[in-house]
């Protein structure tokens, strides 16, 4: 058998991967799962901020729906044009009816206003 060598010596030292001497730079395991945690966080938040805009948009698609509902379900004596603003009023035997005369014009229970889309749909406006 040849001669032991301390334990601290390495025949060659710029092959390894890992500190050969008390010298050299701390050898250290990447964080491998810290960067994937982050990533994750980054991923989380992305995921709860659409499904926010998701919920939101739920929201104003289901009060859209209910306005168009309200408006069609209404009595009016006319074709309404895309595009135009129309306004909704209760009778006092609560049904409803739409008018082209604005709310300033006349003393009636004004409901609101709505905007007829090229959609199809009534979107109420934000002035009433």
């Amino acid at each position: 058998m040849g001669k032991k060598k301390p334990d601290m010596v390495v025949d060659h030292p710029e092959n390894t991967y890992y500190p050969t001497n008390l010298g050299a730079p701390k050898f250290y395991i990447p964080d491998i799962l810290k960067h994937k945690n982050e990533r994750g966080v980054n991923a989380s938040h992305y995921l709860e901020t659409k499904f926010d805009e998701l919920k939101e948009d739920y929201f104003k698609l289901i009060k859209i729906a209910e306005d168009t509902e309200m408006v069609f379900k209404s009595t009016y004596n006319f074709i309404p044009a895309v595009g135009s603003v129309y306004h909704l009023y209760k009778r006092l035997n609560n049904s409803c009816f739409l008018s082209i005369i604005k709310p300033e014009e006349w003393d009636m229970n004004h409901i609101g206003s709505f905007k007829f889309t090229s959609d199809n749909v009534w979107e109420k406006q934000n002035n009433s």
